[in-house]
């Protein structure tokens, strides 16, 4: 099973620095994982994932700054951690992939908070911070979530029409 995290085009130092730790990669193995994915943006620094093959407790880890396949990578994944930005959430969400957003509280109006938090009354996706995103995925938070609904595909002139006539 796979894991793709993503902080989208800026980057989210805490983050980085959780998803490269030894305590997550256990909580991952534990739950049946066995292949991480990272996009880090401008979080290379905080990237620092364990050496040997024994301290990544069998996950095997990819790693790069940023990606022209971000859809690809999501359809492979099993699971996915994103950032709070709405493109990849809502890249998430269509996928059908569950997914944890972890939120960025340092960020000035916490906005992501409010998004994170609405979606997450709905059943659509599992919410953490960086300090409890290990616990969370030890819980398993991710089973069980509600799929997103899909998109209407009708042009908007018709559903516009169809509101207001």
């Amino acid at each position: 099973m796979s894991v793709y995290v993503t902080v989208g085009s800026t980057g989210f130092d805490r983050l980085i620095q959780t998803v490269s730790g030894k305590a997550f990669l256990q909580a991952l193995s534990s739950q049946g994982f066995r292949r991480l994915v990272v996009q880090y943006g401008t979080s290379a620094h905080k990237f620092e994932p364990p050496a040997t093959w024994l301290d990544t407790h069998g996950i095997s880890i990819e790693s790069f700054d940023y990606t022209s396949r971000p859809s690809q990578l999501i359809e492979q994944a099993d699971l996915i951690i994103s950032h709070a930005g709405t493109g990849s959430i809502l890249e998430a969400l269509h996928s059908g992939t569950p997914i944890i957003i972890v939120v960025n509280r340092e960020l000035m109006d916490d906005h992501q908070s409010e998004i994170a938090h609405e979606l997450a009354s709905s059943g659509y996706v599992a919410v953490a911070e960086p300090a409890t995103l290990v616990d969370a995925i030890a819980r398993n938070v991710h089973m069980g979530l509600v799929p997103y609904p899909a998109a209407d595909p009708r042009p908007i002139g018709e559903i516009i029409d169809e509101e207001t006539l």
